[in-house]
């Protein structure tokens, strides 16, 4: 597929996400409305991607059948904005992959819910499965690795694992798009998948991740990742004993752009502050870190990480005028639904602007979340630590 091609396609697919749900809330009756003819669009365009068999929702959406039982609980749970995931505070982006609800689309299952959940008149519409959905979200991938399986015992500490992979590329590969697809999600708290340093097997460069609630991500057009020949990738496992024995047995797949496709080297920056020191019961730790960027670029998205004490995060820039911009606030950070914010288009800065990331934690008996309120808490890799890593994907503007 040429680059002009892949453009075409995702600015299309941006396109219609936001021209769909306009059209999908003016055609909404909300003083009526019904499962066929109202709630159904919803769901099938919001819910069913991971509310269907063999993905993470715990139950099917698909059918009157499936969700009649679940209609309480769905309008309590989309009017507290806790499904579907999506925790950025309006008015930032616009982002190309927000599947927040509009305030009618909210409205439209609160009613019906209200107004006892009738089906309607009609077929049902039915919801059709992406042919790719069954194995990879992007279809078949260009190459893919499995890793051995792996033992997690059900108790104990956790377990950190940096596993090599030899390639055999015979020549520089860019990659336009990742998936990983866990063994086991109980237990495997996150995955990173690292370019090796030249002739070494030690992390020199962030290719992707996979954490609780993560999409697989497909670069923006034109930009990839580079793996020089002769390079090794590195699988960097975190495993969290789950209370049960488990095998992981983690896959990833990559996808290639040919190199004419291919305008610009997308790099991760993270900021991060690894002196935080969260007092035992504060609701209200606040801490920050900020990087430099000495060159003009675009930014394209933001991925905001930290662990069960993390209450919210705010990434915002410091131009070299003095002046400042708001880039992103999530004030409801939720560890198991971690999101990159893509940006439907990219942030110009110029060289010189600081990346400013303040984050506030909640080490309170408050946090049903919290581990352990009665302690103390510092940076570290344990899922019972914390971690305070602002990510931001950004190209050179220039070059």
């Amino acid at each position: 597929m040429n680059l002009a091609t892949r453009v075409a396609r995702v600015a299309g697919a941006a396109a219609t996400i936001l021209l769909l749900a306009p059209a999908i809330a003016a055609g909404l009756n909300l003083d009526q409305p019904t499962f066929v003819d109202d709630v159904a669009p919803i769901l099938h365009a919001n819910c069913v991607s991971c509310h269907q068999p063999g993905e993470i929702g715990p139950m099917s959406l698909s059918t009157y059948r499936e969700v009649r039982p679940w209609a309480r609980s769905i309008a309590r749970a989309v009017e507290n904005r806790d499904m579907p995931p999506w925790d950025a505070d309006p008015g930032y982006g616009p982002w190309l992959n927000d599947i927040s609800l509009s305030e009618d689309e909210i409205a439209a299952i609160v009613r019906w819910t209200a107004n006892g959940a009738p089906r309607g008149d009609g077929s049902e519409p039915v919801h059709e499965r992406p042919e790719t959905a069954d194995e990879w979200t992007f279809g078949e991938p260009d190459w893919v690795f499995e890793f051995d399986p792996h033992e997690v015992a059900a108790d104990g500490p956790d377990e950190f694992r940096d596993v090599p992979i030899t390639t055999g590329f015979d020549e520089d590969r860019w990659i336009r798009a990742v998936e990983i697809k866990p063994g086991d999600r109980n237990v495997l708290h996150h995955f990173i998948l690292w370019r090796a340093a030249e002739g070494a097997t030690f992390q020199e460069s962030w290719m992707a991740a996979w954490t609780a609630g993560s999409k697989p991500y497909e670069f923006p057009a034109g930009s990839a990742r580079l793996l020089q020949k002769g390079r090794k990738l590195i699988g960097d496992f975190h495993y969290h004993p789950s209370g049960e024995a488990a095998t992981d047995r983690t896959r990833i797949g990559l996808w290639f752009a040919e190199p004419e496709e291919v305008e610009k080297e997308l790099i991760t920056l993270p900021v991060w502050n690894a002196g935080i020191h969260i007092p035992a019961g504060d609701p209200n730790y606040q801490a920050e870190a900020s990087r430099v960027f000495e060159e003009d670029v675009e930014i394209r998205a933001f991925t905001p990480h930290m662990h069960y004490r993390g209450k919210s995060m705010h990434f915002s820039a410091e131009l070299p005028d003095g002046s400042t911009r708001d880039l992103l606030r999530v004030s409801r950070y939720d560890f198991n639904w971690q999101t990159t914010y893509q940006l439907a288009e990219p942030i110009r800065l110029p060289a010189g602007t600081r990346i400013h990331v303040k984050a506030v934690f909640d080490n309170s008996a408050g946090n049903p979340s919290n581990p352990d309120p009665t302690v103390d808490v510092r940076w570290g890799l344990e899922s019972t630590d914390e971690m305070l890593n602002g990510l931001v994907d950004y190209v050179a503007a220039d070059g």
